[in-house]
C-alpha cells in the first residue's frame, strides 16, 4: 500500500511548538561549570495528525561529534489513564520526520533529551496536508463508476 503526501508544499505544514531550554549551571568545580541536567518536556499540544517534523539543536562542544538528540515518546489518553504508545529517536540539527501509526485519537508528546545536553531548542510542525493512500483512491475510483452507472 503506498501512500501519497504533498511534503514539498510549506502550506501544509503548521508550527505547533517551539521552545529554548537555556543552560543552568549550578556550581564551578576546577573553573568549568557544572550544568543541571535536563529533564524531559512535556509538550503542552494536543496533536490530531499522524505526521510530525521535528528539529532538536544544543550547545555542542568544541572538538565534540554529536549525532542523537533524544527521543520523542507518543502518549494517548485512555480510561485508564495515560498510555505511551510509540516511541522515536531524533537526530541532532536535522528535520526528523517522524510517522507515528494512524490512530483516531489525539495524543501528545513527550520530548526526552540525552543526559549530555546542557540546553535545547525544539520546533515542532505537524503535518496537516493530503494524506491519502492506494485503497482511498481505489474507493473513489469505484464510487464514481458506481455513480456513473446509477447515472
Amino acid at each position: 500500500m503506498s501512500r501519497t503526501l504533498e511534503l514539498q508544499n510549506g502550506d501544509n505544514f503548521s508550527l505547533q511548538y517551539a521552545n529554548s531550554i537555556p543552560p543552568t549551571v549550578i556550581e564551578m568545580v576546577d573553573g568549568k561549570n557544572i550544568y543541571a541536567k535536563l529533564t524531559e518536556v512535556i509538550v503542552p499540544v494536543i496533536f490530531n495528525k499522524p505526521i510530525i517534523l521535528v528539529n532538536i539543536s544544543t550547545t555542542v562542544p568544541v572538538g565534540k561529534i554529536w549525532r542523537y538528540a533524544g527521543r520523542f515518546k507518543q502518549i494517548f489518553s485512555t480510561a485508564l489513564g495515560d498510555s505511551f504508545a510509540d516511541e522515536r529517536p531524533l537526530f541532532l540539527s536535522k528535520r526528523n520526520l517522524i510517522f507515528f501509526p494512524e490512530v483516531t485519537s489525539n495524543y501528545t508528546i513527550i520530548y526526552i533529551p540525552p543526559p549530555w545536553f546542557i540546553d535545547v531548542n525544539i520546533t515542532i510542525y505537524q503535518y496537516d496536508g493530503p494524506d491519502t493512500n492506494d485503497i482511498a483512491d481505489d474507493l473513489t475510483r469505484i464510487e464514481s463508476k458506481i455513480d456513473t452507472l446509477l447515472t
